[in-house]
């Protein structure tokens, strides 16, 4: 169910009619033929974003195509609204700038490795939602290799449109540069790199190719975007950084040649690097502390259960086990084992044998 507020954006040209609501939680763009050119463009569209397949975060996605039934419409999730429909006009800093440029040429390198130029980079094409760039209007593609191989298609059938002579790339380097002045600039390549670097110079000299390209010295967006990141533009701010480290098309970030490693600024303390920017070896080394350290706490663990084992044991054990293994010998028994008072017993019979034989014979010799 898509939802067009009363009064919203919507606007129409010689061909589409362009109308901004929402569907099912999400910014769309509904897009409906109003003559049959128009209608060649959406088919050509709706191929494109086919091709694409979502795979570009820099492009939107195709929701739903309609071309059995007169008027042809085309609905794609969108970010934002087209730069030239912005009030006021946007004016990005330097953090913003790289992240729009990164976004554009990301997406400009992704449909030339599908074999297509866009050839309709504008600031009707390109939308700004206060923090990304997106590109639309795929409906002026234009094949790089021969047409013969999309014979049949709808990028195959020409739309008999003009089609226009300026390079992607250059294009996009004229809409990044209004981007950060606020308007269209004018003058030479030269001027215009100059006016881009009094806002950001890495970005002027990263895009400066793109502003010289012509139809005889031709650059690539792939180059521009490896650039852009050899360039290195200023970082966003932590807020920001997840998102734009997130993005799958985003080449390995290496550090440029001429510049010094996080741990080696003066004014960062060693509690400021994060583990990840330290030499190996200190990696290695945090590492083989915190092994040592893990160890450690388990060895004494085990120790103290072995005590505890021990000590119940101990408790455990029955009263008379414990007084068999005393070395002390028990109450009422001599060391020699025989009870007390054997010994006295002995003494006092042999007294009274002796006794009784003195009688006999004294007895025996009064008889005689």
């Amino acid at each position: 169910m898509v939802t067009f507020v009363q009064g919203g954006l919507r606007h129409e040209d010689a061909l589409l009619s362009h109308r901004y609501g929402r569907a099912d939680d999400r910014d769309v763009l509904l897009k409906t033929a109003l003559t049959p050119t128009g209608a060649k463009l959406l088919r050509r569209e709706a191929e494109v974003y086919d091709r694409i397949g979502g795979r570009q975060a820099s492009a939107g996605r195709m929701i739903g195509f309609r071309a059995a039934q007169s008027p042809v419409c085309l609905m794609v999730t969108r970010r934002g609204v087209p730069v030239s429909r912005c009030d006021p006009a946007p004016r990005l800093d330097d953090v913003q700038l790289g992240r729009a440029a990164r976004d554009l040429f990301g997406a400009l390198a992704f449909l030339a490795d599908l074999g297509f130029a866009h050839r309709a980079v504008s600031a009707d094409t390109v939308f700004w939602d206060g923090r990304r760039v997106e590109l639309h209007g795929f409906g002026h593609v234009e094949p790089l290799g021969p047409p013969e191989a999309l014979a049949g298609s709808a990028l195959g059938t020409p739309t008999g449109l003009p089609t226009g002579d300026v390079p992607d790339v250059q294009a996009a380097a004229h809409l990044l540069l209004r981007l950060a002045i606020g308007s269209p600039g004018g003058g030479t390549p030269a001027a215009l790199v100059a006016e881009l670097a009094e806002v950001d110079a890495d970005l002027a000299q990263a895009l400066e190719p793109a502003f010289h390209a012509t139809g005889g010295h031709a650059v690539s967006p792939g180059e521009i975007r490896d650039r852009l990141w050899r360039s290195r533009p200023k970082p966003p701010p932590p807020g920001h950084v997840p998102e734009d480290r997130r993005d799958p098309a985003a080449p390995p970030r290496r550090p440029s040649p001429g510049q010094a490693p996080p741990h080696a600024t003066p004014q960062a303390s060693p509690q400021a690097v994060l583990p990840e920017t330290r030499p190996r070896s200190a990696v290695r080394d945090l590492r083989h502390a915190a092994e040592e350290s893990g160890r450690a706490e388990f060895r004494e663990l085990r120790r103290r259960q072995r005590e505890f084992r021990r000590s119940r044991r101990t408790a455990a054990e029955p009263p008379r086990a414990r007084v068999q293994a005393s070395p002390v010998a028990p109450s009422g028994t001599a060391p020699d084992g025989t009870p007390p008072g054997g010994a006295g017993v002995l003494l006092l019979l042999l007294v009274l044998g002796v006794l009784a034989v003195a009688l006999i014979v004294t007895a025996v010799l009064l008889v005689r």
